[in-house]
């Protein structure tokens, strides 16, 4: 008996598909994790990306398109930078879902300073 998994897997339709679910709940939830860590609510998330905490649910739920600037924005509101990792399908990775950074260079409103510096 095959699972559900390995049956929605075995088109091309249902790859994708499939595929799709997996990144979207990946990514809420490794935001959702970063969040509990740092005890951020959604509506202090909105106060720092300066919309609704309606539509911060819609990001997190999946039921809103999170385009990669809005992935970005949500990480540097958090205090993160956001690198993707990648693995050939079947290969699970090792690590996290996603390698982040948290630069502890947060003003009073919460805003993260930009700092440059030249790369080593």
């Amino acid at each position: 008996m095959s699972t559900l998994t390995a049956r929605l897997t075995s088109t091309p339709a249902g790859m994708k598909l499939w595929q799709q679910e997996r990144c979207i709940f990946e990514t809420t939830e490794r935001l959702c994790e970063l969040m509990e860590l740092h005890k951020v609510s959604r509506s202090e998330l909105a106060k720092r990306l300066g919309t609704t905490k309606g539509y911060v649910t819609q990001l997190l739920d999946g039921s809103a398109n999170m385009t990669l600037r809005t992935l970005s924005d949500v990480y540097l509101a958090l205090g993160y930078e956001f690198h993707p990792a990648d693995s050939p399908i079947g290969v699970r990775c090792e690590s996290q879902p996603f390698i982040v950074r948290r630069p502890d260079l947060w003003t009073k409103d919460w805003r993260p300073q930009v700092v440059f510096s030249e790369a080593s």
